[in-house]
């Protein structure tokens, strides 16, 4: 029989390749499967909660149908990501003591994010827009130790990658309804980095990269029966990425999105977006905005976008927004703020044989400029 201490040994490296097992599958279900999403469309969004459907620049086929002019628009993006992972440590009488780290990464990164050209003829309206879509960067790392505290071997799993999307728009404006269509061409690299770090020997890297492309369709339109009401939907169909050995499969959404600006000396927008994604599980995204505008040149707003993820629905994320725009003459400009964090208390981890309660701590900032040009 093997001594005590060798069992005792065998059976912690079982429970660490378990928890390792656990973070990778778990920890971010959505980027190690399908991606992260993209809530927001631009600086705009971003501020009223990631609300986008029934806005002039806007992800709805039907938004170019709010211009009479010609218009650009673009966005850059950065983003900040942090996670602490712990366990919770209990003494000898079962008294929960504390939290143990044991893991703590911090993913920072800039790219363009939006932009969109829209082009009036009569009643016509034609456009081009791109913009991204799902967000696969997303970095694991965790640290081995001995009985003495000495790093035995470092394991990281860096995701990387963005899918975007390039989709040529046209649109039909009306007194009071607008009608678009578009055709998304979806695009993107992803790939991962499977890195083990030993300070006494060769690192051991693993490496695979993907190129994915895909096509969606929308439909969508927007009704304005006067300035104070105003009523959005979006139908995207079922679509698939492709390479050359793999596939990513994403569902069939329906998005619905209404404002009311009720008559007053300050006039304030009250908006509201809700989605239903057909997944394994049909899942809801919602999203709250409010907008005030400040002498005919300045918009304050603020917002909140709550959904669950798709692979795993008992883990949430709360984003609560903030942002700020102006206007002079044919230009604009807009700052949006979210900060995000992602519930994994009602995670279910069952199967791991984990005894340990794991504990995930997860957050995001997002900033966004926009800008935009009436010709």
């Amino acid at each position: 029989m093997l001594p005590r201490y060798w069992c005792l040994k065998i059976k912690m490296n079982l429970i660490f390749t378990q928890l390792l097992s656990c973070i990778i599958n778990f920890t971010l279900p959505g980027v190690v499967h399908q991606g992260d999403r993209i809530f927001y469309g631009n600086a705009h969004s971003l501020g009223l909660g990631g609300i986008s459907i029934i806005l002039e620049d806007g992800n709805n086929p039907a938004s170019p149908g709010l211009h009479n002019n010609l218009f650009f628009s673009g966005t850059g993006l950065y983003y900040s990501g942090s996670e602490k992972r712990g366990l919770r440590v209990y003494d000898s009488y079962g008294n929960n003591i504390g939290i143990s780290t044991i893991s703590s990464n911090r993913l920072n990164k800039t790219n363009p994010n939006f932009a969109s050209l829209y082009m009036p003829l009569k009643f016509l309206r034609f456009g081009m827009r791109y913009h991204a879509d799902w967000d696969f960067n997303y970095l694991y790392r965790y640290e081995y130790r001995d009985d003495f505290y000495q790093i035995k071997k470092i394991v990281q799993d860096d995701y990387y990658g963005v899918v975007f999307s390039l989709a040529p728009v046209v649109a039909i404006s009306t007194h009071f309804a607008k009608f678009g269509f578009e055709q998304d061409f979806l695009y993107g690299k992803i790939g991962r980095e499977f890195k083990t770090v030993y300070p006494d020997g060769p690192d051991s890297i693993y490496k695979e990269e993907n190129n994915f492309n895909g096509n969606r369709r929308k439909f969508g339109f927007i009704l304005t029966p006067n300035i104070h009401l105003r009523l959005g939907y979006t139908f995207a169909t079922k679509y698939s990425l492709k390479d050359k050995s793999d596939s990513l499969s994403y569902p069939l959404t329906h998005t619905i999105g209404f404002s009311y600006q009720p008559a007053g000396r300050v006039p304030t927008r009250f908006l509201i977006e809700v989605a239903r994604e057909m997944w394994e599980e049909v899942i809801y995204l919602y999203k709250f905005g409010i907008e005030h505008t400040i002498v005919d040149r300045y918009r304050m707003r603020y917002g909140f976008c709550i959904f669950p993820d798709y692979s795993q629905p008992a883990v949430w994320t709360t984003n609560l927004t903030l942002g700020f725009g102006t206007y002079y003459k044919n230009y604009s400009f807009d700052f949006g703020l979210g900060f995000g964090k992602r519930d994994y208390a009602s995670s279910d981890f069952g199967g791991l044989q984990i005894s340990e309660k794991t504990i995930f701590d997860e957050t995001m900032l997002h900033f966004l400029i926009s800008f935009g040009v009436l010709f």
